[in-house]
């Protein structure tokens, strides 16, 4: 019998299924704001959706197992369209009480800097005539605060030409969405002063009818985040060097008030990199919201409830603050951390490469990029710095510091 026709088939059968295996597609819409999204024309004339935002999104719903498709509309429409659940979603825009009601927020997938812009070198006055885009986060978010809106525009290019007109006293923005214009128009907005606000994290915001048939995608979407946005949000030179400043401030202060060599000391120092890799896979499989033996007895050590007693003292601006040995592995910790073994990250690794080219002291600190910390749903920035004295570039341990971003800032509108 020739099963070469049977055989032939089945391959078919088998081929087909395989190409019709493609992605389910998520539908979405989102609104013009250089570099973060944008839509330009491609090959044959055909509008594609670019930008970090977008590259975050595309990322976190690939590993997903999602392909999706966007497209810049205005901003009310889109709104409009996803409480009808005409739309799977729209991005990034604020938080909104309204839209939380019908639809569901993921973890942010940006972060903005909002400044006030203005013609002059004072600050912005309770009564200034602000002027902003229509239908946009920061006008929503305006009016959420009882701040009066005295001009919406359907574009921001508009803007800083109202601004040289003397139409309105500030226009509420993105500081890189205006540095985008600035790169095509320095003659009138290269005069602009900036006064900072805030910063916003904006958000995915999918439907109802979405989330009710794919209840499986927003945790998903939401685990995948951190790695997609990692080092897309970065310090300026100046606010790096402020908090290289208070960071110095804060480990000064814990270093008269605790013994951190002695706190290092009395934690728990485990020689072999397999048994640390062991006991790390078994605290990052329960952590952040239960803790193993070994993580008990290090929150128990005078060293944990001293860096926790000084951590509620600066509640604000501090999230977490953690000790490690020159091995890398925690000793003290103010609060549960994410995994036990600190050795492979740059929080330890840029202190010790620091130490090797000669660096000391509070010269040797390392401050990461902005990250978002799902464990405190704060936006934060870790600081680490050497302690004890540095014997042949290795030091007794490092002090790490997680500083909540928008809180350090906002204390200090120094521009």
């Amino acid at each position: 019998m020739d099963l070469r026709p049977l055989a032939l088939g089945v391959l078919g059968i088998t081929t087909a299924s395989v190409c019709h295996a493609q992605p389910a597609v998520l539908n979405l819409y989102t609104f013009d704001s250089p570099p973060y999204q944008a839509s330009v024309l491609a090959g044959a004339g055909i509008a594609e959706v670019i930008g970090e935002t977008v590259d975050t999104v595309n990322c976190a719903a690939s590993q997903a197992g999602w392909s999706t498709r966007i497209r810049v509309i205005p901003q009310n429409r889109a709104e409009h369209s996803l409480r009808r659940n005409l739309i799977d979603g729209y991005f990034a825009i604020d938080p909104s009480t309204e839209l939380d009601a019908t639809a569901q927020r993921s973890r942010p997938v940006t972060l903005e800097k909002w400044y006030f812009f203005t013609s002059g070198s004072g600050a912005v006055p309770e009564s200034a005539r602000i002027g902003v885009v229509d239908g946009s986060s920061e006008e929503a978010w305006l009016e959420a605060n009882d701040y009066s809106v005295f001009m919406s525009v359907s574009s921001p290019s508009q803007l800083p030409a109202l601004l040289e007109r003397g139409r309105i006293d500030a226009a509420l923005m993105d500081q890189r969405a205006m540095g985008n214009l600035h790169d095509k128009d320095r003659s009138t907005i290269g005069n602009l002063n900036a006064h900072f606000l805030r910063y916003a994290p904006l958000y995915l915001y999918l439907s109802e009818n979405f989330t009710a048939n794919n209840p499986d995608f927003l945790p998903s979407f939401n685990q995948f985040l951190p790695s997609c946005m990692e080092g897309q949000i970065t310090l300026s030179v100046d606010e790096e060097a402020r908090i290289r400043k208070l960071a110095a401030r804060l480990f000064s202060e814990i270093n008269s008030m605790i013994n951190l060599q002695q706190a290092i000391d009395a934690g728990p120092r485990v020689e072999s990199l397999t048994a640390v890799l062991n006991f790390d896979t078994k605290w990052q499989a329960l952590a952040p919201r239960h803790a193993t033996e070994l993580a008990k007895a290090i929150l128990e050590l005078p060293g944990s409830r001293a860096l926790h007693a000084w951590r509620l003292t600066h509640k604000e601006i501090v999230t977490e603050a953690l000790l490690a040995n020159n091995l890398g592995t925690v000793a003290a910790m103010s609060q549960l951390t994410s995994d036990f073994w600190q050795g492979d990250e740059p929080k330890f690794i840029r202190v010790m490469d620091n130490l090797k080219a000669g660096l000391t002291g509070h010269d040797a600190m390392y401050v990461s990029d902005i990250r978002y910390d799902a464990s405190t749903s704060r936006f934060q920035v870790t600081v680490s710095a050497p302690v004890g004295p540095v014997n042949h570039s290795l030091p007794q341990g490092i002090i790490v510091l997680g500083l909540d971003i928008e809180n350090v800032l906002v204390t200090d509108k120094t521009d």
